[in-house]
């Protein structure tokens, strides 16, 4: 390439490196410097075009567009510092320029292998291909210059403003254009017609609505003046507005936007899997740091809920050291403006915080009271209980969960807070007098109101256990679904087993008992007990289990399980503790030498001798679901709080929005 070609750029490969290939990780942040380019340069429509056919993309704009000299001046000349011309500082349109360290444009060559650019301006028209790999070889060779290629000027078939083409995309296109067009309208706060500034993708025009987080906000606190205010809250139309303060006034200059939190926490992921948990900052026009909250260590349940938009343009002055990052999307930590800002957030947030806790409490008691039996519970505490109560209420609201899960929590809650206060009502037996038999009476039949609900909520939560074996029971798979369950919830076999310590299950015989592994015999030691479980009576109780589809005889069924009981005996004699060994099969079929009732009861008293015995699985629920279901139809008597519990399993908040 010789001297006097028309384009030239000067760089070292460490610039190039990083600054350029390894600075940026995505299309949107190169892109986004494009567009402020073109937001500098005048331009009032910016067309972006993706084409994944040809795995390109090219951006077009209407700017001011670049004469030869200015492409070799501004354009090629890494770090070319615009605002140090007071002239250029502030464009003919009067916007203030975006741009401040001259290094945007190598943005492109980390996405691209090849960028054309065509401009024109006053008549002038350039187009130049810069090559990832001729830049590299040519600085290896000329210790810095690269010469850009020269494209026909002719392809210049526009009069004015500048294309830039993406070509051999390194990063590919995965984005969609719907995507990138949300990615560009959460990086710029002017763009739309209002700032006579446009963007488009793929034809369609980018607006601030395309950001896709305004519908997901409840509450907005805003801090602009008025006018700005009410724009903020027109697009936030199913939120409600809690504090209009006005800008906030800093030492350093003005702060603007808004703070919001979202109905629940899983609305801040958007449908791209983005999160939108963060507080964005702008600085004139164009995000400068992609979330403020990182700086700020709270991890309060309220910050999960939040997101927001600030705007400090005092970060950036012509005049001030510039505090961005090379990146630009952060701002230098250090820095007092910014320590100054992230202080007067915080001190924000600390608004919001309470603002919001009380407004969540109020809508948690809102949610809850519309069932007519929790509002008269409610309305019949004293003062400070009610408190208490209405700030649990707002605890419950603030989990974000749905309303099946939050009906639960609330029949929790009623059941924890009567628990305190009975309690609380206990330690007023020391201090009744003898005769007061109305007061003792008062608080036995409390009590005994609470034990009546919570054992009518245990027993309902055991017949749908039960259900939910049943649904398996024609599966051969039930054997390993009732081992996790009869081990998780013994009452399946016998209700005064639930209290059963020291648990196990699927144990190897000679590795549990390790200690007596030389009175073992080689059966014993090989044998695997599906489980077993000791008794708070003592009783030591071997479960196991056939397939379903599985027929055994008496003395095959005897014969296996006596390998089991065997091995704990000698266990149990060597740990010198005491109590008996019980066996419980549970099968599917009949066993097979079952072929008359009197065999049966001859078998069962066999095995009756060995402490064993054998139940079938559909007996076995179906004991479980009479036995319980007995106790329901026989609880007739619906205390106060039980009548509250069964109310929240009924359809009076099918119909109330996530709160």
């Amino acid at each position: 390439m010789t001297t006097d070609a028309p384009y030239k750029m000067t760089l070292s490969l460490n610039v190039l490196n990083h600054l350029g290939l390894n600075l940026y990780s995505n299309v949107p942040s190169v892109l986004s410097e494009v567009v402020a380019n073109s937001y500098d340069a005048d331009a009032t429509e910016v067309r972006i075009d993706i084409n994944p056919a040809d795995d390109s993309v090219i951006v077009q704009d209407n700017g001011s567009g670049m004469t030869e000299e200015e492409v070799n001046e501004r354009f090629l000349t890494v770090g070319y510092q615009r605002r140090l011309d007071p002239h250029q500082a502030v464009t003919p349109l009067g916007r203030r320029v975006m741009g401040r360290k001259g290094i945007g444009k190598l943005s492109l060559l980390s996405i691209a292998e090849e960028v054309e650019v065509f401009t024109s301006k006053e008549g002038q028209k350039s187009a130049l291909r810069m090559d990832v790999s001729d830049i590299r070889r040519q600085i290896e060779q000329s210790g810095g210059t690269y010469y850009p290629t020269p494209i026909d000027k002719d392809l210049v078939d526009f009069d004015r403003g500048t294309k830039i083409v993406l070509r051999k995309l390194k990063k590919g296109l995965a984005n969609t254009a719907s995507a990138l067009r949300k990615r560009l309208a959460r990086r710029f706060s002017v763009i739309g017609a209002e700032f006579d500034f446009r963007l488009f993708v793929n034809g369609d025009e980018v607006t601030i609505e395309d950001r896709e987080y305004f519908h997901r906000l409840q509450f907005v606190w805003t801090f602009a003046e008025q006018a700005e205010s009410a724009r903020i809250l027109a697009r936030c139309k199913n939120a409600e507005s809690t504090n209009e303060a006005g800008p906030g006034t800093l030492g350093s200059g003005q702060v603007t936007g808004w703070i919001g939190t979202a109905t629940n926490a899983g609305r801040l992921r958007d449908e791209d899997g983005d999160n939108l948990n963060r507080v964005f900052l702008m600085v004139r026009g164009k995000l400068a740091h992609e979330d403020l909250l990182e700086e700020i260590s709270d991890t309060s349940m309220y910050s999960t809920y939040l997101i927001g938009e600030i705007n400090a343009d005092f970060l950036d002055v012509d005049e001030l050291e510039d505090i961005a990052t090379s990146s630009r999307q952060k701002i230098v930590e250090e820095d007092p403006r910014f320590q100054e800002l992230l202080a007067w957030l915080k001190q924000q947030l600390r608004t919001v915080k309470n603002s919001w806790s009380r407004l969540r409490n109020d809508q948690g008691i809102a949610v809850a009271v519309q069932n007519p039996l929790i509002e008269d519970w409610f309305e019949s505490l004293q003062d400070a209980p009610k408190r208490r109560a209405a700030t649990l209420f707002g605890k419950v609201n603030e989990m974000p969960i749905g309303d099946a899960e939050k009906r639960q929590v609330f029949a929790y809650l009623v059941l924890a807070f009567e628990t305190l206060r009975y309690r609380e009502n206990l330690e007023i037996l020391d201090t009744v007098e003898a005769g007061d038999i109305a007061l003792l009476m008062s608080i036995f039949q409390n009590v005994e109101d609470l034990e009546a609900a919570l054992y009518h909520q245990i027993v309902k939560q055991r017949l749908s256990v039960i259900k939910a074996l049943e649904d398996h029971m024609d599966l051969n798979s039930l054997e390993k679904v009732l081992q996790k369950h009869l081990f998780e919830n013994l009452w399946l076999l016998d209700p005064s087993w639930e209290r059963a310590t020291d648990r196990h299950m699927e144990e190897r015989v000679g590795k549990s008992f390790a200690s007596v592994e030389e009175k073992l015999t080689e059966d014993e030691k090989n044998s695997r007990i599906d489980i077993r479980y000791k008794r708070v009576t003592g009783s030591n109780v071997i479960v196991e289990l056939k397939r379903y589809d599985v027929v055994v005889d008496s003395t095959k069924l005897m014969q296996q399980v006596d390998k089991y009981r065997n091995a704990l005996y000698k266990y149990i004699e060597d740990s010198h503790v005491s109590g008996p060994v019980e066996v419980v099969c549970v099968v599917g079929k009949d066993l097979s030498d079952w072929t008359s009732t009197r065999a049966k009861n001859e078998s069962a008293n066999i095995l009756a001798a060995k402490d064993i015995r054998v139940v079938k699985y559909d007996e076995l629920l179906k004991d479980a679901r009479a036995s319980y279901g007995e106790y329901l139809d026989r609880a007739t008597e619906i205390g106060r709080i039980r009548a509250i519990l069964d109310s929240l399993t009924d359809s009076s908040f099918d119909d109330v929005d996530d709160a």
